[in-house]
């Protein structure tokens, strides 16, 4: 036998059934890496270890075989460690409503009992095919957008990504602006570390949401015994970014009185901490943000005008989500991968409804609301994807909002069907790939929707 160092794609084969896992280990064994588990513990250990991309998973597991408690529960932790693994739940006949409560859960697809092997070896490549897809897919768009760990495509934000380039190169002054949520402070962090003080510090302060009677503190500093409970020397933000940037957001919202003295740093680089005498020399760089118009705030006396300009050497303005095309898409989408795996929970995409009502919205809290309302879909969304309803966003055109969620689906769902059974003249293996799903499974919904080839 000739020797290959070819790396064959990892399976876990999970049941009870001694005689099952071997059969299947020994059909599987030429174009796979096969490992296998009688009970949950061994599956998890085998899973976190050797970390299969596709799982073959019996609900019936041991101490209670005939209940599916055990395997619904090594589904769980499975996704929870890896969100994008692929697992199929071998069943039979009896098991169906377990099986359907499983997929429910975050299971790919549903495999018939007894097992054909044939057709077995079939569906993984298929599924193994469909995991390297979207390997590449996933890969692609991270090179295509990964800008200092920001997202975006549209003409506006490639037009913003050019401005930081030429701005990290210099020391001037920043100011952005743009309404709350658009991400002034991932703005601000890239020019930092894009610029020659990328190895010092980026000390970050919100100027709206300290009290004004602790801000000048937390800017300057102060000497010990300075002011009641004053118990020792304290750096404030400005000299703890020595040789690094200082990012001011919110700056609007800063007092009169602390405007004065930040322009007075701003121009002679030193400071005095609260209660001392001392002049610290400061070498930093400073990057401003705010979401309201400091030129209006300027001119009805608001925000000293000597300070604007000091401040607003460069001035770049952040795009709102519902200005940035299909931006929004590749961030919802984005945002579900990263917090599925955050939140310990299965990676679900969004349906066809859900993404043209992400589309539709105005989200007027910008990037910020996007990411809640996909943290909460991912918490209390009950299906297997993502629906418009889960976002808790209006229905796009042509949605009766009257109708049940399971309803809408079912449309949809039937709509799907048919429009792939004719485009492929009914052949139900291709349907079947395009629709990334089992034969069996395809069989079963084209009866369910009284569907024919």
């Amino acid at each position: 036998m000739i020797k290959t160092d070819k790396i064959l794609p990892k399976v876990l084969v999970v049941d009870d059934d001694e005689q099952i896992r071997k059969q299947i280990q020994w059909s599987l064994s030429d174009e796979f890496s096969v490992y296998s588990a009688g009970d949950r513990t061994t599956a998890i250990k085998i899973f976190e270890k050797e970390q299969p991309p596709v799982v073959l998973l019996d609900l019936g597991l041991p101490p209670h075989p005939r209940d599916a408690a055990e395997g619904l529960k090594t589904l769980e932790e499975m996704l929870a460690l890896d969100s994008l693994a692929k697992i199929i739940i071998v069943s039979g006949n009896s098991e169906r409503k377990n099986a359907l409560a499983a997929v429910d859960k975050g299971a790919y697809d549903i495999f018939p009992k007894p097992v054909d092997l044939g057709e077995l070896k079939i569906v993984l490549n298929r599924v193994i095919r469909i995991l390297a897809l979207e390997k590449e897919n996933i890969d692609g768009r991270n090179q295509y957008v990964s800008f200092e760990d920001i997202i975006g495509t549209s003409t506006p934000m490639q037009e913003i990504f050019s401005a930081i380039r030429k701005v990290a190169e210099t020391d001037i002054p920043v100011l952005i602006t743009g309404e709350s949520g658009t991400g002034k402070e991932l703005i601000a962090t890239a020019i930092h570390n894009l610029s020659k003080r990328k190895n010092a510090p980026f000390i970050a302060i919100n100027c709206g949401a300290i009290p004004a009677t602790l801000i000048e503190s937390e800017l300057f500093g102060h000497e010990k015994g300075s002011f009641t409970g004053a118990s020792m020397q304290r750096r404030g933000r400005v000299e703890s970014a020595h040789n690094g940037t200082l990012f001011l957001d919110e700056i609007g919202d800063l007092a009169p009185e602390l405007q004065v003295k930040f322009l007075r740093f701003l121009q002679e680089k030193v400071i005095e901490r609260i209660g001392g005498r001392q002049s610290i020399p400061v070498d930093i760089r400073v990057i401003a943000a705010t979401n309201r118009n400091l030129a209006e705030a300027v001119k009805t006396g608001a925000f000293r005008e000597d300070l604007y300009f000091r401040l607003a050497v460069v001035k770049l303005e952040m795009p709102p989500l519902r200005e940035r095309g299909d931006d929004i898409i590749q961030l919802a989408e984005h945002m579900a991968a990263t917090f599925a795996k955050e939140l310990r929970r299965p990676c679900k995409k969004f349906t066809k409804t859900a993404l043209e009502a992400i589309r539709k919205h105005e989200w007027p809290g910008n990037i910020r609301e996007l990411q809640n309302r996909i943290k909460n879909a991912l918490v209390f969304a009950k299906g297997t994807m993502i629906e418009y309803s889960d976002l808790d966003l209006e229905a796009p055109n042509g949605i009766s909002t009257q109708q049940t969620l399971k309803k809408a689906r079912e449309v949809m769902e039937r709509e799907i069907l048919k429009n792939t059974l004719k485009d492929t003249r009914g052949n139900i293996s291709k349907s079947a790939k395009i629709l990334g799903i089992s034969r069996p499974t395809l069989y079963e919904l084209m009866e369910r929707y009284e569907l024919t080839q």
